[in-house]
């Protein structure tokens, strides 16, 4: 696996964790890793993008992620990201209203509760 992208399923959930920096060939890399998954998930799993180990997200990077968004949501996938508060990452989440378009949650767990199914959720001790 590359420096700069990592991925982990479990449980019918697809975690694509970005890292390091962007640059040309990294948002290549990201594109392809996005459309692999999009592709690969069948509904009703859902794709988690976590920019909690980014250090910077360019304006090429968020028109990736908006078109993978796109492509989940043509597909019926439900998908959202990981971008924790108070970072220069969450700044550019807001700053481009990606918020807007996609649920945002501060780390894991909280995005883990939320798309639980209300029968089985849980709540840390």
């Amino acid at each position: 696996m590359r420096d700069d992208i990592a991925s982990e399923r479990s449980g019918g959930v697809l975690v694509v964790e970005m890292r390091g920096e962007p640059a040309i060939t990294t948002l290549l890399r990201w594109a392809t890793v996005l459309e692999t998954a999009v592709c690969e998930l069948p509904w009703p799993r859902l794709l988690v993008i976590d920019l909690g180990r980014l250090d910077f997200l360019s304006d090429g990077g968020v028109r990736g992620l908006l078109e993978a968004f796109d492509r989940c949501r043509d597909r019926g996938l439900p998908g959202c990201l990981v971008a924790p508060p108070g970072t220069g990452v969450d700044r550019v989440v807001r700053r481009t209203r990606l918020v807007e378009r996609v649920p945002v949650f501060p780390d894991r767990l909280a995005t883990i509760v939320a798309y639980q199914p209300v029968e089985v959720r849980w709540l840390p001790c």
